[in-house]
This record gives structure tokens, C-alpha cells and sequence, in this order.
């Protein structure tokens, strides 16, 4: 009996030995990952951090390296497809990592460049991104970022009850005046220029004609000249003068814009708008 507990004690004591090893010798893999990532040798980082992954899988820095790796295949070495396979590894086996919201992250923006397939599969991966603990501002930018792909995949009315949810919510937010002009622009991307008018002259007024809804005023200016109403085009630009100096880029693009639509509504008979 005795000599079986001093076995059992000998063999915590391996298993305590080998356990502090496995440990020491990932750190020091890991360590010397980022010395050559700081060495621009990426390759060599790279492979010092899958021998890791592979060696050591119950090892500390095991979601650590994952993402490294695919932010190494991402930023320097330009392998999309070897990035998102180690940043899915990450999302699917470490849920709770700290990673885990920028690791889902970089993986959305990589799909965002693959056509619609990658599209839908951003999607996914922003209304998921949305459920985890965000602070204020990243909530915010990742529901921004969702209107957008819903846009880019043409589900107008899906984007408008994200960012109006985005109104409702982030009212201080940096982004309302960007989302404002989104909304704007789905209804004209639909062909519905009654909606879309309504939506920039509320953005106008929100922010009281100010330099933060000028690529409102200006899409505004646009729809009135498409439309032939000449008049409130020229109304619309003067107000976009109001809040430009003059040695602002865009002072004498509109000038000369509204000086153009003034000669114009002077060839017509009654000089209104046509």
C-alpha cells in the first residue's frame, strides 16, 4: 500500500514536471512569434505559432496564437484564405475569448471583399457580433456596419429598421448623420424620390443645415435638378455655400453649379421651376 501512494505521489509529480514544460516551452514559442513578427519575418512567426497550436492544444496561449496567426496571413502576409481559417478555429472552439470580438471582426471584413456569398456571410457574423458585450461605440459601429451590407445586398427595408434602431439608440452617436443619408439614399436607390426628399429635408433640419449633413444637401441639390425643380436645386446650394468658407474645396464646385442653374431657369418662360 505504501509503495502504490509513493507511485501515485512520483506520478503527480511527472505529470506536475511535464505539465510546467509544455507550459515554458509554448511561452517560449509564443515569445518568439512576436520577436520575428517584430522583425518583419512573418513567415518564421507564423510557423513558430502553429507549432504551438499543434503541440501544446490545452496550452494557455492557444487562442492567443490563433488569432495572431490569422492577423499575421491577414495584414502582412495577404492570405485572406489562410486568415479566415484560423479566425473561424478561433470564433468556433473559443467563444470566450478576448479575441473573440475582433477575431469575428477581421473575419466580416475579410467576406465583405468575396462578392454577395461573402456578404451574407458578414451578415451573419455582425448579427451574432451584436449579441456579445459591446460597449457603446463598438455597438454602434457594428450596427452601422450591418445596415451597410444590407444595402450592398439590396434589402432596402432591412437596412432602414437597423439604422432607425441606431436612431433610437445612439442619438449622441458620431454616426447619426452617415445614417441619416443612408436612409435617404435606399429610397433612391428604390426609385421612390418622394421618400427620399422627405428623409435628407429631415436630416436638414435635425442638423440645422450644418456641415455634418452637406453630403445630404448636396444628394438634396441633385434629386431637385433630376427632377427639374431648378429653383429649390439653387435654394438647396445656397445653403450649401452658407456653411463653406471659400477656400473650402467644395465653395466653388457649388458656386459654379448654381450659377449654371441660374442661367438655366432663366431660358425657361416663366422662370420656375419646370
Amino acid at each position: 500500500m505504501r509503495k502504490s501512494r509513493v507511485w501515485l505521489f512520483l506520478l503527480f509529480l511527472l505529470f506536475l514536471t511535464v505539465g510546467s514544460c509544455q507550459k515554458n516551452q509554448g511561452k517560449k514559442l509564443f515569445d518568439e512569434a512576436l520577436a520575428f513578427w517584430e522583425q518583419n519575418r512573418y513567415e518564421e512567426a507564423v510557423q513558430n505559432l502553429i507549432i504551438l497550436t499543434k503541440t501544446y492544444p490545452n496550452h494557455y496561449l492557444i487562442d492567443d496564437s490563433l488569432f495572431w496567426i490569422g492577423n499575421i496571413y491577414d495584414h502582412y502576409l495577404k492570405k485572406p484564405e489562410q486568415a479566415i481559417r484560423y479566425y473561424r478555429l478561433l470564433n468556433k472552439n473559443f467563444e470566450t475569448s478576448d479575441y473573440i470580438n475582433k477575431s469575428m471582426y477581421s473575419l466580416a471584413r475579410i467576406y465583405l471583399n468575396q462578392g454577395d456569398d461573402g456578404l451574407r456571410k458578414a451578415l451573419l457574423i455582425y448579427q451574432k457580433l451584436l449579441k456579445l458585450d459591446l460597449t457603446e461605440e463598438e455597438w454602434e459601429k457594428h450596427q452601422f456596419s450591418l445596415a451597410e451590407i444590407y444595402f450592398q445586398l439590396r434589402y432596402f427595408e432591412q437596412g432602414r429598421v437597423v439604422l432607425k434602431e441606431l436612431l433610437q439608440k445612439g442619438k449622441n452617436s458620431e454616426l447619426v448623420h452617415k445614417a441619416y443619408y443612408l436612409i435617404g439614399n435606399s429610397y433612391y436607390r428604390e426609385g421612390r424620390p418622394d421618400l427620399t426628399e422627405l428623409s435628407f429635408l429631415e436630416a436638414e433640419k435635425k442638423f440645422n443645415h450644418s456641415k455634418k449633413s452637406l453630403t445630404t444637401a448636396i444628394s438634396l441639390a441633385n434629386i431637385y435638378e433630376e427632377q427639374g425643380h431648378l429653383q429649390s436645386a439653387i435654394e438647396t446650394y445656397q445653403t450649401i455655400l452658407d456653411r463653406l468658407k471659400p477656400n473650402e474645396m467644395f465653395f466653388q464646385l457649388a458656386l459654379s453649379r448654381m450659377a449654371g442653374l441660374k442661367a438655366r431657369l432663366k431660358k425657361t418662360h416663366t422662370g420656375l421651376d419646370y
